[in-house]
């Protein structure tokens, strides 16, 4: 394969990636808390010898967060929390703690506080919140402070990390791999849930202009590998 081959297919292996990552931003339109990803693309250019122009190839350099708040939808229910604001609920995961904007709770068997995926929301300290048997008259304070039929039973674990520091684990958990902080002010609103950022039209349309870019290079490269196998086949007849 030569050079115009090897740049066609760089950019389509990094074009395949980013149409998985709007895939996957579309799939989760409908998670709560979830944040859509995007793709930042880089450029290589390499000095050729002989007097030959440069070489430019094109990579998937990194994928990046987007964490601007998704839409609120008014609920009601009492145990239905979102964060207004910065900030991630923590949560207890097989592989430890995790961060989340799900704020869809509900209670298990144990009447522990659980997200929509059934894993244990954490308190300040990292422990379990744990509503009182026949206490359903549930109070979320702003500061993210609980109470049950008057009297506390635990604050809500609200922290803040480095968006460069986090690797998404499924639908909308993040592992904060450079740590995180407890939020200084944080402030939460009862009876609501925050839906995902995604934005279909956009991400609709992003989808056609990338799968279009793909087809394109996809072309390219057919046509150079046509190109070298004409050009072997005349060398080889003469």
């Amino acid at each position: 394969m030569d050079n115009a081959g090897y740049v066609g297919l760089s950019r389509q292996m990094g074009l395949q990636r980013e149409l998985s990552t709007v895939a996957n931003n579309l799939a989760n339109m409908n998670t709560n808390g979830f944040r859509r990803e995007g793709a930042i693309f880089a450029e290589h250019i390499e000095a050729l010898q002989n007097e030959n122009p440069s070489l430019s190839m094109s990579t998937l350099s990194r994928r990046y967060v987007d964490l601007s708040a998704g839409e609120l939808s008014i609920t009601n229910e009492p145990l239905d929390v979102a964060i207004d604001g910065d900030g991630f609920f923590l949560v207890e995961t097989p592989g430890g703690e995790r961060l989340t904007r799900d704020g869809a709770f509900s209670l298990n068997s144990e009447r522990e506080l659980v997200n929509s995926g059934r894993l244990r929301v954490l308190d300040e300290s990292g422990g379990a919140i744990t509503i009182p048997q026949g206490q359903n008259d549930i109070i979320v304070a702003e500061d993210g402070s609980i109470f049950a039929g008057g009297q506390p039973v635990g604050k809500l674990g609200v922290v803040n990390a480095d968006p460069s520091g986090l690797v998404r684990e499924g639908g909308n958990l993040f592992e904060a791999q450079t740590g995180y902080a407890p939020s200084d002010d944080p402030r939460v609103r009862q009876g609501v849930v925050e839906g995902s950022n995604v934005n279909a039209i956009e991400e609709m349309a992003r989808l056609i202009e990338v799968q279009r870019t793909y087809e394109a290079s996809k072309r390219f490269t057919e046509d150079e590998n046509e190109r070298i196998t004409r050009t072997v086949r005349t060398m080889g007849q003469i």
